[in-house]
């Protein structure tokens, strides 16, 4: 049996069909965002080992292993320093998550450069004492990740 089905009807059946689509859609990229924000890192629950020189920097397949292992956004400089820019609305928000950088660096004995401006903390991290990257590196990193998400 045929039925015919005027343009009308079968335009409010489309724009039914795309709503409960987009709606879905939403649905699934909220979960994910939520599934990425809640993603716990398993550097944050270690402890920065103090270094004290004579061992070498990590290498590159190294790096980028330990930085799969991180939220996204961070990079890798051209000096080798891993680094991430945090957005906020005002630059009193800016600095209260620089206070908080501050006094995670002060009970791992390892200290991040920061550049704070009005609505952003760029926050910069190696090792001084080889100039490259190590494990301790990535667990501040993570930490850093950690209080952003609180």
């Amino acid at each position: 049996m045929y039925y015919k089905i005027s343009a009308g009807k079968r335009l409010e059946k489309l724009v039914c069909y795309f709503q409960k689509l987009h709606k879905v859609l939403c649905l699934m990229i909220k979960n994910k965002y939520r599934i990425i924000m809640t993603k716990t890192c398993e550097l944050s629950k270690k402890k920065c080992i103090l270094c004290h020189g004579g061992i070498l920097p990590l290498e590159k397949n190294e790096i980028f292993r330990f930085l799969s292992e991180l939220q996204s956004e961070w990079l890798v400089n051209e000096l080798g320093h891993i680094y991430k820019s945090y957005k906020f609305p005002n630059f009193i928000d800016a600095m209260n998550f620089a206070n908080k950088i501050a006094e995670i660096a002060e009970q791992e004995d390892h200290h991040p450069d920061l550049a704070i401006s009005y609505g952003q903390c760029i926050v910069e991290i190696w090792t001084h004492k080889i100039n490259g990257l190590t494990e301790s590196d990535f667990i501040l990193a993570a930490k850093i990740d950690g209080i952003h998400n609180e």
